[in-house]
């Protein structure tokens, strides 16, 4: 009679393969869409940060140079930048700005004094007091994820939500 061969013990079985497989693919599905929300929200929280920045050094140089600056946030092409309010009417120069990071747009733009900004240009005024014009940035951060930013009036200090609010409604 003949011995039947030692069955080898160092691979792995079908169903073994199977049960790893279907964990992975529950993980992945679970883990994968909260992953790219963290991206997509990390590139939201930078442009926040990036806002903010431009409107303290905006309000700086209005006090420092004692003339009215403005933050313009250009809708159209997701920049936004600072000049200082002309002498003459002509064209403006922004003396410093930034583009959004990828994959943010600016869905609108609106204060108490002019109404909602979905294209176009938006200012935000600073006087050479160092007051900031109270302003609403709505960021879209695609896939439906929207953060709102209020500029605080006087002090230019900004809160972020993530999620839309609605601060204020228009007149008329």
């Amino acid at each position: 009679m003949r011995e039947k061969p030692p069955r080898s013990s160092s691979g792995f079985t079908l169903i073994e393969l199977l049960v790893v497989v279907v964990i992975l693919g529950i993980t992945l599905g679970y883990v994968g869409p909260r992953l790219y929300a963290g991206l997509s929200s990390s590139s939201l929280d930078r442009a926040a940060r990036d806002i903010l920045t431009m409107v303290q050094y905006a309000r700086s140089s209005a006090v420092t140079k004692h003339k009215p600056f403005y933050v313009r946030f250009d809708i159209a092409h997701a920049k936004f930048g600072m000049y200082a309010k002309p002498e003459t009417s002509g064209e403006i120069e922004l003396e410093k700005e930034k583009d959004l990071p990828a994959g943010v747009t600016f869905k609108s733009v609106k204060s108490p004094y002019q109404n909602e900004k979905l294209d176009g240009q938006a200012d935000i005024l600073i006087t050479p007091e160092g007051v900031v014009e109270q302003g609403i940035v709505y960021l879209d951060g695609g896939g439906g994820t929207v953060h709102t930013l209020v500029i605080k009036p006087f002090s230019g200090r900004i809160k972020a939500f993530d999620h839309y609010v609605e601060v204020f409604r228009e007149n008329g």
